[in-house]
């Protein structure tokens, strides 16, 4: 089973995010450090933040989830597999 690892994609952006410079963000982010993980995005970012975010991962991570918080710890949502 893969280590699981969590993202932010506030992480991604280096704080705030915002629609005119995230793009670029994600496209030059090191996934190094998540190849062959289970990665959960996490956090309150916009969702578009999350699918680009998810997108970038599916080529190097063993699974990603997002993190939906519902005021109890958090729901898993599947969103890919390997």
């Amino acid at each position: 089973m893969p280590e699981i690892v969590k993202l932010d994609p506030a992480d991604v952006a280096g704080g705030r995010v915002e629609i005119a410079s995230f793009a670029s963000k994600v496209e030059a982010f090191n996934l190094e450090t998540y190849e062959g993980k289970h990665v959960q995005l996490e956090g309150c970012a916009p969702t578009w933040a999350h699918l680009l975010v998810a997108g970038k991962l599916f080529p190097v991570a063993a699974a990603v989830d997002f993190i939906i918080d519902d005021g109890k710890g958090g729901k898993i949502v599947e969103v890919f597999r390997k």
